[in-house]
């Protein structure tokens, strides 16, 4: 009798753990900066790359963002800038380099969601760092990925991957548009 008891108990106490740290957590967002214009060392946005900033901003609205990371280069904080207005929120502007001033503030810099806007050397190397996993290098011309984990403790949840923001809308797998208010209630033959 005391047996069943007992490991109902610690199930309890274990399943509150989880939800406390799951409560104390909070989700970071990495991605790779927009597309960029040129070749060139510190190239700001392309157009396509303006129009993935924007898409970011309005995917992210919602998600309960507080802090922004952004490197010394234009096209990070370009990328963030769409995001950051929306938000009132003032970036901050960390070397690519000192990787561990920014694990210091994604581990321990504050309450609320935060948006990581990184490189394709940079992103991989902090997904690792926050202990989330390991991903795949990013190639050259692969900009809509995101990448999103939630830190706990020191320790990040294993990182889902996701898709975001294609750059042309009529390029989206199998030439699909997404959908618009006007071919959403279209009939089907």
């Amino acid at each position: 009798m005391k047996k069943p008891s007992i490991c109902i108990l610690w199930l309890v106490l274990l399943i509150s753990q989880l939800v406390t740290a799951q409560q104390n957590g909070r989700m970071i967002f990495l991605v790779r900066h927009a597309e960029k214009a040129s070749s060139a060392e510190d190239a700001p946005l392309s157009a396509a790359g303006e129009q993935r900033a924007q898409c970011l901003a309005k995917m992210l609205k919602d998600a309960n963002i507080k802090q922004i990371y952004v490197t010394d280069v234009k096209r990070t904080q370009q990328t963030a800038a769409p995001l950051a207005k929306l938000l009132n929120i003032t970036p901050t502007n960390t070397p690519a380099q000192d990787t561990a001033t920014l694990l210091r503030n994604l581990f321990y810099g504050g309450t609320g969601n935060a948006l990581v806007v990184g490189h394709s050397n940079t992103v991989p190397f902090l997904i690792g760092r926050l202990k989330a996993g390991t991903i795949p290098a990013i190639a050259d011309n692969e900009y809509d990925f995101m990448f999103v984990t939630t830190v706990t403790e020191g320790v990040g949840t294993p990182v889902a991957t996701l898709h975001y923001c294609a750059a042309n809308p009529a390029a989206a797998p199998g030439g699909m548009k997404p959908p618009t208010k006007k071919n959403a209630l279209a009939k089907k033959p």
